[in-house]
Protein backbone atom coordinates (compact mmCIF):
# COMPACT_ATOMS: atom_id res chain seq x y z
CA UNK A 1 0.00 0.00 0.00
CA UNK A 2 0.88 3.56 -0.74
CA UNK A 3 0.26 7.49 -1.35
CA UNK A 4 0.27 9.46 -4.40
CA UNK A 5 0.53 12.52 -3.57
CA UNK A 6 2.33 16.08 -4.43
CA UNK A 7 3.11 16.29 -0.45
CA UNK A 8 3.50 13.30 1.68
CA UNK A 9 3.49 11.06 -0.82
CA UNK A 10 4.87 7.39 0.25
CA UNK A 11 5.78 4.25 -2.27
CA UNK A 12 4.60 0.88 -1.62
CA UNK A 13 5.32 -0.41 1.58
CA UNK A 14 7.98 -3.58 1.86
CA UNK A 15 4.82 -5.60 4.15
CA UNK A 16 1.54 -6.03 3.73
CA UNK A 17 0.03 -3.63 6.02
CA UNK A 18 -4.06 -2.91 6.89
CA UNK A 19 -3.70 0.90 7.59
CA UNK A 20 -1.08 3.38 5.99
CA UNK A 21 -1.41 7.19 7.37
CA UNK A 22 -0.89 10.09 5.11
CA UNK A 23 1.57 13.09 7.29
CA UNK A 24 2.64 16.57 5.99
CA UNK A 25 4.08 19.22 8.12
CA UNK A 26 1.82 22.16 6.13
CA UNK A 27 -0.21 22.41 3.15
CA UNK A 28 0.80 24.59 0.65
CA UNK A 29 -0.90 23.16 -2.02
CA UNK A 30 -4.51 24.08 -2.55
CA UNK A 31 -5.78 21.21 -4.96
CA UNK A 32 -3.73 18.47 -3.49
CA UNK A 33 -5.28 15.16 -3.48
CA UNK A 34 -3.65 12.32 -2.36
CA UNK A 35 -4.74 8.76 -3.37
CA UNK A 36 -4.30 5.60 -1.78
CA UNK A 37 -3.34 2.68 -4.16
CA UNK A 38 -2.04 -0.80 -3.60
CA UNK A 39 0.05 -3.14 -5.42
CA UNK A 40 -1.24 -3.24 -8.94
CA UNK A 41 -2.89 0.16 -9.13
CA UNK A 42 -6.29 -1.77 -7.48
CA UNK A 43 -8.23 0.04 -4.64
CA UNK A 44 -7.59 3.52 -5.54
CA UNK A 45 -8.94 6.02 -3.17
CA UNK A 46 -8.47 9.66 -2.87
CA UNK A 47 -8.47 11.79 -0.11
CA UNK A 48 -10.55 15.09 -0.11
CA UNK A 49 -9.04 17.81 1.42
CA UNK A 50 -10.01 21.19 2.75
CA UNK A 51 -7.52 24.06 3.49
CA UNK A 52 -8.15 26.77 6.14
CA UNK A 53 -7.03 29.73 5.56
CA UNK A 54 -7.45 32.84 7.95
CA UNK A 55 -8.02 36.21 6.47
CA UNK A 56 -4.95 38.44 5.74
CA UNK A 57 -6.90 41.74 7.08
CA UNK A 58 -10.43 42.69 8.09
CA UNK A 59 -11.51 46.16 7.47
CA UNK A 60 -14.54 48.24 7.58
CA UNK A 61 -15.67 51.17 5.72
CA UNK A 62 -19.50 53.26 4.74
CA UNK A 63 -19.71 54.99 1.92
CA UNK A 64 -22.79 57.29 0.75
CA UNK A 65 -21.57 60.66 2.36
CA UNK A 66 -18.40 62.00 3.69
CA UNK A 67 -17.66 62.10 7.73
CA UNK A 68 -19.63 63.25 9.63
CA UNK A 69 -22.71 61.21 9.53
CA UNK A 70 -25.79 62.94 9.67
CA UNK A 71 -28.62 61.45 12.16
CA UNK A 72 -31.47 59.81 10.67
CA UNK A 73 -29.42 59.20 7.04
CA UNK A 74 -28.92 55.50 5.82
CA UNK A 75 -25.51 54.50 5.27
CA UNK A 76 -24.28 51.09 3.63
CA UNK A 77 -21.30 49.53 5.62
CA UNK A 78 -18.61 47.24 4.26
CA UNK A 79 -16.40 44.88 5.56
CA UNK A 80 -13.52 43.41 3.41
CA UNK A 81 -12.39 40.12 4.19
CA UNK A 82 -8.93 39.53 2.26
CA UNK A 83 -7.50 36.37 1.05
CA UNK A 84 -9.42 33.81 3.20
CA UNK A 85 -10.34 30.66 1.83
CA UNK A 86 -12.58 28.67 1.90
CA UNK A 87 -15.09 31.54 1.86
CA UNK A 88 -18.15 29.27 2.16
CA UNK A 89 -17.29 28.26 5.44
CA UNK A 90 -16.76 32.22 6.48
CA UNK A 91 -18.72 33.97 9.13
CA UNK A 92 -18.53 37.89 8.98
CA UNK A 93 -20.40 39.69 12.09
CA UNK A 94 -20.92 43.35 11.86
CA UNK A 95 -20.73 45.15 16.07
CA UNK A 96 -21.42 48.32 17.30
CA UNK A 97 -19.41 49.46 20.54
CA UNK A 98 -21.16 52.42 22.49
CA UNK A 99 -19.06 54.98 24.35
CA UNK A 100 -19.81 52.90 27.87
CA UNK A 101 -18.08 49.70 25.80
CA UNK A 102 -21.50 47.61 25.01
CA UNK A 103 -21.01 45.79 22.14
CA UNK A 104 -24.04 45.14 20.10
CA UNK A 105 -24.64 42.57 17.31
CA UNK A 106 -26.00 44.02 14.53
CA UNK A 107 -25.90 41.27 11.91
CA UNK A 108 -23.93 38.52 10.82
CA UNK A 109 -23.91 36.92 7.41
CA UNK A 110 -22.10 34.19 5.34
CA UNK A 111 -22.04 33.29 2.05
CA UNK A 112 -23.81 29.49 0.47
CA UNK A 113 -21.12 26.96 0.43
CA UNK A 114 -19.60 26.73 -2.55
CA UNK A 115 -16.93 24.74 -4.25
CA UNK A 116 -14.11 27.13 -4.08
CA UNK A 117 -11.38 26.08 -1.75
CA UNK A 118 -8.36 28.60 -2.69
CA UNK A 119 -7.92 32.12 -0.80
CA UNK A 120 -10.19 35.15 -2.40
CA UNK A 121 -11.67 38.27 -0.98
CA UNK A 122 -14.50 38.60 0.44
CA UNK A 123 -16.90 41.59 0.54
CA UNK A 124 -19.90 42.13 3.14
CA UNK A 125 -22.34 45.48 3.51
CA UNK A 126 -25.38 46.11 5.74
CA UNK A 127 -27.45 49.27 5.95
CA UNK A 128 -26.79 50.97 9.18
CA UNK A 129 -28.84 54.37 10.43
CA UNK A 130 -27.19 56.14 12.96
CA UNK A 131 -29.47 57.78 16.01
CA UNK A 132 -28.47 60.31 18.20
CA UNK A 133 -27.19 57.86 20.93
CA UNK A 134 -24.83 56.32 18.41
CA UNK A 135 -22.42 59.67 18.23
CA UNK A 136 -19.00 58.87 19.11
CA UNK A 137 -19.90 54.73 19.38
CA UNK A 138 -17.59 52.60 16.78
CA UNK A 139 -18.62 49.94 14.40
CA UNK A 140 -16.80 47.25 13.48
CA UNK A 141 -16.85 43.61 11.62
CA UNK A 142 -15.39 40.68 12.43
CA UNK A 143 -14.44 37.24 10.08
CA UNK A 144 -14.65 33.50 11.40
CA UNK A 145 -13.74 30.49 9.94
CA UNK A 146 -16.59 27.38 10.82
CA UNK A 147 -13.82 24.01 11.00
CA UNK A 148 -17.20 22.39 12.08
CA UNK A 149 -16.88 19.67 14.32
CA UNK A 150 -13.96 18.11 12.78
CA UNK A 151 -11.01 20.58 14.53
CA UNK A 152 -10.83 23.46 17.07
CA UNK A 153 -12.32 26.39 16.57
CA UNK A 154 -10.01 29.10 15.94
CA UNK A 155 -10.33 32.81 17.75
CA UNK A 156 -12.60 35.22 15.04
CA UNK A 157 -10.59 37.57 13.54
CA UNK A 158 -11.75 41.32 14.65
CA UNK A 159 -11.12 44.54 12.26
CA UNK A 160 -8.32 46.38 13.79
CA UNK A 161 -9.24 49.66 12.59
CA UNK A 162 -12.62 50.59 13.87
CA UNK A 163 -15.08 53.10 12.23
CA UNK A 164 -15.39 55.87 14.50
CA UNK A 165 -19.19 57.44 14.61
CA UNK A 166 -19.68 61.47 14.35
CA UNK A 167 -23.10 61.98 14.35
CA UNK A 168 -24.73 65.38 13.36
CA UNK A 169 -28.13 66.32 15.11
CA UNK A 170 -31.20 67.49 13.03
CA UNK A 171 -32.22 70.87 15.04
CA UNK A 172 -35.80 70.55 16.53
CA UNK A 173 -38.06 73.77 15.52
CA UNK A 174 -41.35 74.48 16.66
CA UNK A 175 -42.84 77.57 14.29
CA UNK A 176 -45.97 79.72 15.75
CA UNK A 177 -47.16 83.06 14.55
CA UNK A 178 -44.24 85.42 14.79
CA UNK A 179 -41.67 83.90 16.26
CA UNK A 180 -40.05 79.92 16.57
CA UNK A 181 -38.07 78.14 18.78
CA UNK A 182 -35.45 75.81 18.11
CA UNK A 183 -33.22 73.35 20.36
CA UNK A 184 -29.88 71.96 19.18
CA UNK A 185 -26.29 70.46 20.80
CA UNK A 186 -23.62 72.72 21.76
CA UNK A 187 -21.01 72.85 19.10
CA UNK A 188 -23.47 72.55 15.98
CA UNK A 189 -22.85 74.43 13.25
CA UNK A 190 -26.34 75.60 11.75
CA UNK A 191 -27.41 77.72 8.65
CA UNK A 192 -31.21 79.27 9.06
CA UNK A 193 -32.86 81.31 6.12
CA UNK A 194 -35.91 83.03 7.89
CA UNK A 195 -38.93 85.05 6.48
CA UNK A 196 -41.57 86.65 7.57
CA UNK A 197 -45.50 87.19 6.42
CA UNK A 198 -46.43 91.01 6.19
CA UNK A 199 -50.44 91.69 6.57
CA UNK A 200 -50.93 94.04 3.63
CA UNK A 201 -54.71 94.86 4.87
CA UNK A 202 -54.10 97.49 7.82
CA UNK A 203 -52.01 99.00 5.25
CA UNK A 204 -54.15 99.07 2.51
CA UNK A 205 -57.60 100.34 4.95
CA UNK A 206 -55.26 103.59 6.34
CA UNK A 207 -54.59 104.65 3.06
CA UNK A 208 -57.57 104.32 1.41
CA UNK A 209 -58.86 106.53 4.84
CA UNK A 210 -56.32 108.70 4.05
CA UNK A 211 -57.38 109.31 0.24
CA UNK A 212 -61.01 109.66 2.05
CA UNK A 213 -59.86 112.40 4.15
CA UNK A 214 -58.10 114.13 1.49
CA UNK A 215 -60.84 114.08 -1.29
CA UNK A 216 -63.70 115.48 1.91
CA UNK A 217 -60.97 118.45 2.80
CA UNK A 218 -60.88 119.02 -1.38
CA UNK A 219 -64.38 118.96 -1.58
CA UNK A 220 -65.11 120.91 1.06
CA UNK A 221 -62.25 123.84 0.45
CA UNK A 222 -63.90 124.17 -3.68
CA UNK A 223 -67.86 124.27 -1.79
CA UNK A 224 -66.19 126.94 0.53
CA UNK A 225 -64.52 128.65 -2.43
CA UNK A 226 -67.62 128.14 -4.74
CA UNK A 227 -69.71 129.34 -2.05
CA UNK A 228 -67.83 132.72 -1.41
CA UNK A 229 -67.56 133.54 -5.05
CA UNK A 230 -71.14 133.81 -5.19
CA UNK A 231 -71.28 135.42 -2.72
CA UNK A 232 -69.49 138.03 -3.81
CA UNK A 233 -70.86 138.08 -7.45
CA UNK A 234 -74.32 138.73 -5.49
Amino acid sequence: MGWEAIQGGTGLTDKEVKFLRWRVDSVTEWYSTPTCYTEGGLCQKQLDITVYKLPDSVSISYRKYPDPMVEGHQYLLQCLVQNIAPIGRLRVTFYKVSTTGEQTELDTQQKSKDTIKTPENGTYTLDFTPGRDDDRAQLLCSAMLDLGPEGPQPPPVMDSNRLNINVHYKPQITRSPGCFSMSTTEGDTLSLACSANVDYLPIFAGLAAAVVVILLVISCFTYSSYYKHRRMSH
